[in-house]
């Protein structure tokens, strides 16, 4: 099996965690909806492509930063009570600001493994991931790429004793079977076609465990890359596939 390994750095970043407002949490590490929008994103796909994700990363410290921040309404006549008046193109909105505080991950360090059902979209990505600008996390959160270590990998079975060198998202059923322990997750991957911004969005989730450095399993089935990678793959379809970890 072959996938595109990405090798990524952020200065500074957050990877907002859902119904975080005045205060915005941050994940420890993007979650697989960040990372396929942000791959859409770059292939400039109007649909969703199925795909195979592995995330896993370091950082170095967690900063809370306070940030002034204005909200534009999408329509006047939506707040009609509101005074403070502006003119964004040829439309008449309202706006509103006030303070808030952000977690900001520092010295992010990521590794993504990406494997698309249909080969040919991984040599598209492997292209576009090096020509153009790539964003994870916020509009702002710019990353640089490693272009040498972001490449074609080919994956091999392994089943020996891990040491992992990154904290790392599992597929839950994969940490339960081995008894490893960390923190549970249900992170969005993808959610169903909207035609505007009244429908709701309803996501496709996934069960993870997020597992930190240096955490050990002694005996399991799983995938390397050439690298000596480790890669646990968590897909939409379901992380309970067995043609995943069969190479």
């Amino acid at each position: 099996m072959e996938a595109v390994k990405i090798k990524l750095y952020q200065n500074m970043v957050n990877y907002k965690r859902e119904m975080s407002y005045g205060y915005v949490q941050t994940y420890p590490l993007p979650t697989p909806s960040m990372v396929k929008g942000m791959v859409h994103d770059l292939l400039k796909l109007k649909k969703f492509h199925n795909l195979k994700i592995s995330i896993q990363g370091n950082y170095e410290s967690i900063v809370t930063n306070m940030q002034r921040v204005y909200k534009f309404s999408r329509d006047r006549n939506t707040c009609p009570d509101n005074p403070y008046d502006i003119i964004v193109g040829n439309s008449s909105k309202t706006a509103t600001h006030g303070v808030m505080f952000v977690d900001l991950i520092v010295e992010m360090n990521l590794i993504l493994h990406i494997c698309f059902d249909e080969a040919h979209l991984n040599t598209k990505l492997l292209e576009a991931v090096k020509q153009k600008t790539v964003v994870l996390g916020r509009n702002e959160d710019i990353a640089l790429v490693d272009f040498e270590q972001t490449k074609m990998v080919n994956l091999q079975k392994c089943d020996k004793q891990i040491l992992f060198n990154n904290n790392i998202f599992i597929p839950q059923e994969i940490a339960k079977e081995v008894s490893l322990y960390g923190t549970s997750y249900r992170l969005p991957f993808y959610y169903n076609p909207v035609s505007s911004f009244e429908d709701n969005r309803i996501f496709k989730f996934v069960d993870v465990m997020y597992i930190i450095k240096d955490s050990e399993i002694q005996k399991i089935d799983y995938l390397i890359d050439d690298d000596n990678e480790t890669v646990f793959f968590v897909t939409a379809l379901g992380n309970k596939l067995p043609s995943i970890y069969t190479v």
